[in-house]
């Protein structure tokens, strides 16, 4: 019953054990080959990627105003972990600007790199400027990267390429649009800035990260406290976009687009507060 027959010289299930080292030892090889072979293939189709390229590239991917840190979407005004958090994060982001070093070609660079410390708007260039119990703080958001993609291409001459940003309601329905109690400004000026600059795009290894913009919160404490209670909002929600346009007036958002939605947390300790 146990499958080895003593009777025929110790054969397991009719094999004895010089057969089913053979057998083994066939499959060893054979398997060892299925998996080499893969590993090759691997190998292989890697050396095909550039780590500085996306990997999509073309109408599947669309713009799309991001924000590049988790955490950093959020500023809650009424929470010190979260608030220290998201500066944790947009702290990586500066030092990933910081840090990234563009090879010269020629020992001359000939497009506009965009640098932290020299393109972030001086009111949110420091990400400590605003520590936690300050009435502002600073969002950093950008395009997602879309290979040899150029925003203004066939457009007319003075085409701007820039960001902007509009109270939004939020998905329940509930944000804070009044404008009493939070406002906001975008960094650079919508009216002036111009992106188009830094494209197109199509390595961080020759073109850098992509152009940030910041928009700078700021909230009104004693607003937000004279409102009764049960009338105080809890957020306050802005949505940010991409448009081309010779002025602000006349600009039109870049097609297929999608925005980014930040979340603005009212403190909700406020009877302690003066």
């Amino acid at each position: 019953s146990s499958g080895i027959n003593a009777e025929y010289g110790g054969t397991v299930m009719g094999r004895n054990g010089s057969s089913w080292a053979k057998i083994g030892g066939f499959y060893l090889i054979f398997y060892s080959f299925l998996a080499g072979f893969f590993a090759i293939n691997l190998f292989v189709m890697l050396q095909t990627l550039d780590p500085d390229v996306p990997t999509i590239v073309g109408r599947t991917n669309k713009p799309q105003v991001a924000i590049d840190e988790y955490g950093s979407m959020l500023l809650n005004f009424g929470d010190e972990d979260i608030w220290n958090a998201a500066i944790t994060a947009k702290n990586e982001t500066k030092t990933r600007y910081d840090s990234l070093i563009i090879e010269e070609i020629d020992g001359n660079i000939t497009k506009k790199i965009f640098r932290w410390t020299s393109d972030v708007d001086v009111e949110c260039q420091d990400v400590e400027k605003y520590p936690f119990g300050s009435d502002s703080g600073c969002f950093y958001l950008g395009m997602n990267r879309i290979y040899n993609y150029d925003p203004v291409d066939g457009l007319a001459d003075g085409t701007r390429f820039f960001f902007d940003c509009e109270f939004d309601i939020g998905k329940t329905g509930k944000g804070d649009m009044s404008g009493n109690i939070t406002s906001f400004e975008v960094l650079p000026s919508p009216s002036t800035a111009d992106f188009s600059m830094y494209y197109p795009w199509t390595s961080v290894a020759t073109d850098g990260y992509q152009p940030l913009f910041s928009v700078k919160v700021t909230i009104d404490r004693k607003a937000l406290k004279a409102l009764p209670k049960d009338e105080r909002p809890e957020k306050a929600f802005i949505t940010c976009l991409p448009y081309t346009g010779i002025d602000r007036a006349s600009a039109v958002q870049l097609p297929e687009s999608r925005f980014a939605r930040l979340t603005v947390h009212y403190p909700w300790k406020l009877d302690d507060v003066e």
